[in-house]
């Protein structure tokens, strides 16, 4: 059996896309028995002012705050932040971090061309989605030289949205080498990747990254592993965290993390 099950990636309505509150979110994972979990709500640098992240950032960190008064000790419960495209403006990136003492950190890509998410895209269609893939590893390597998160998030996102649009002839082995060359970066940091567990309530029926990519982060000396649901809702707290777990244990992990003040804290696998 699995325990210490914690939820490293969750997004209150606070996110420009996410539904319930950090309070209702506290409430729902402990109903659904989890340790814990890190609020990462989104700051992507590509719409910072017209999404008013920073205006949000703050309320997320505050209602964090109030939350762990509310629910005590019992309850673990990390402030964090998901940032994304911080090549963009490093500057507005550095009042992001700037908006709280967050615990957590994730580092993600999420436009490529034109601030476009692939989320919009169309890959049955116009949009070539190998040329998308290159240019999103393009812009990952950009967030690795800013450096200045704990973890890499969901590794192969577009993935998500190009088997939403039935192309399951698309497989990411072209980019095995720079994917390589990604996993050295971070583990020679001492950052981690995150299993994102979100592609398997999705047609994508996998997680971000899959077994094999976690396997070889681990063979090149990362350490660092967190699981995250990506929930935008409470019904999604916790989903596929557990399946995270048993992915980590065997890519040859003993342990993955969630992080206080910006520090791993281990949790056992088994």
């Amino acid at each position: 059996m699995l325990y210490n099950l914690f939820d490293s990636h969750t997004h209150s309505d606070n996110s420009f896309d996410g539904t319930h509150s950090i309070m209702f979110m506290c409430e729902s994972a402990i109903a659904r028995g989890l340790l814990g979990i890190a609020v990462t709500d989104h700051a992507d640098i590509d719409f910072f002012e017209e999404q008013q992240f920073l205006r949000r950032l703050g309320q997320s960190y505050f209602e964090v705050q109030k939350a762990r008064s509310a629910f005590g000790s019992g309850f673990a419960l990390s402030s964090g932040i998901e940032i994304g495209e911080p090549d963009a403006d490093p500057a507005l990136a550095d009042r992001a971090l700037a908006a709280g003492k967050f615990d957590f950190v994730i580092g993600s890509v999420h436009s490529v061309w034109d601030k476009k998410d692939p989320y919009y895209m169309n890959f049955a269609g116009e949009d070539d989605p190998y040329a998308v893939l290159g240019a999103y590893f393009d812009r990952m390597q950009l967030l690795l030289d800013w450096g200045k998160f704990d973890v890499l998030g969901h590794l192969t996102y577009p993935m998500r949205y190009i088997a939403r649009d039935g192309r399951d002839d698309v497989t990411l082995e072209r980019f095995d080498g720079v994917i390589d060359e990604i996993l050295r970066r971070v583990a020679h940091a001492g950052k981690g990747i995150e299993i994102n567990t979100s592609g398997l309530r999705q047609p994508l029926g996998l997680t971000m990254p899959t077994l094999r990519y976690v396997r070889r982060y681990r063979e090149l000396g990362g350490e660092i592993i967190t699981i995250g649901s990506d929930a935008h809702r409470a019904e999604d707290l916790g989903a596929g965290v557990a399946d995270g777990m048993e992915l980590a244990r065997a890519a040859g992990f003993r342990y993955f993390c969630f992080y206080k003040r910006r520090e791993p804290r281990m949790l056992r696998l088994y």
